[in-house]
């Protein structure tokens, strides 16, 4: 059993197609197959049952599935730790962040990094908080950037941010008119976008800080992107609570709607599962997220 016997089986199973195997391992069709049956032969298993136009697992496959992903995830991991920091990193990562994460923050990261070693590859996904904890924790994904993951005993986690969540709504609004310690109470009056909670993240639509501050949310859009939580409120008179680097990055169109006492913290860390052991290449996009974050200018109330 070679090492490439099993990337390619890995991939092939990924797929449930050799041809899809084939062109994102940039070897021909025929080379897998013959690489599969050589396996099969030497493990005396069939690994591959045909459906259709595509393959799937017998119960053997996915036990070799289980194990060939572990292995392979320890050989890049040994090779990334022996080899010096001129050596080039190479592997094939499967990844995903919250959506906002992952396109201002995971993808431009990870491009950074891969420029400088063309030889890593990976597919890059934009999920919700709750399903990024989820497919990470089973193993779906190698790595993994979320808004306030709750522990998980399927994950290693690693802080890279903190900060707070701030309620904006569009500059102008009638709220900001208003003396600043009746703002709040005033919100009550408008309608809410907030985050839709989901299990293994923490909860915005009912956040301690609204009754603390006398706030009763009246909820008109639940989202999952704070994206659309941008747009929302800039296109109504509504309100979100919202991480404060969302806020910067949007102050030519939002306003904070401010007062002391105010405490609503809010995380952001990095997943990857439990099993798995933290390349270089992982090490390294970690450590560049949280320099990205610490380049934002510092959040200041008004």
């Amino acid at each position: 059993m070679k090492i490439d016997q099993l990337r390619y089986f890995l991939e092939t199973a990924r797929h449930g197609h050799i041809g899809k195997a084939s062109n994102i391992l940039a070897i021909s069709p025929s080379a897998i197959s013959h690489s599969i049956a050589a396996l099969e032969e030497e493990l005396g298993r069939e690994l591959f049952l045909k459906k259709g136009k595509n393959i799937v697992l017998t119960s053997h496959g996915k036990l070799l599935m289980e194990r060939a992903r572990k292995l392979l995830q320890d050989v890049d991991a040994v090779k990334d730790e022996v080899a010096s920091d001129s050596v080039e990193l190479q592997g094939h990562y499967r990844m995903a962040a919250t959506h906002v994460l992952c396109s201002r923050f995971l993808a431009p990261t990870w491009a950074k990094i891969q420029s400088a070693n063309p030889r890593l590859s990976a597919e890059i996904y934009s999920l919700r908080s709750a399903a990024v904890v989820a497919a990470v924790a089973g193993g779906e994904f190698d790595f993994g950037l979320c808004l306030g993951p709750q522990p998980h005993p399927s994950l290693n986690m690693e802080l890279v941010s903190g900060g707070q969540l701030v309620i904006v709504v569009a500059k102008g609004h009638p709220v900001l008119r208003l003396d600043r310690r009746a703002r709040f109470r005033a919100l009550s009056a408008y309608p809410a976008s907030l985050a839709k909670a989901f299990q293994g993240i923490d909860n915005c639509e009912s956040h301690p800080i609204f009754a603390k501050c006398g706030i009763v949310p009246d909820v008109r859009c639940a989202f999952d992107s704070y994206d659309v939580a941008v747009e929302s409120v800039t296109s109504s008179q509504s309100w979100a609570l919202v991480p404060c680097w969302v806020l910067r990055s949007h102050k030519d169109k939002l306003a904070a709607v401010w007062t002391k006492g105010w405490d609503a913290p809010l995380t952001t860390a990095a997943i990857w599962p439990k099993n798995r052991l933290l390349t270089k290449a992982m090490r390294r996009l970690i450590d560049g997220i949280r320099a990205r974050f610490k380049a934002l200018p510092e959040f200041r109330a008004d």
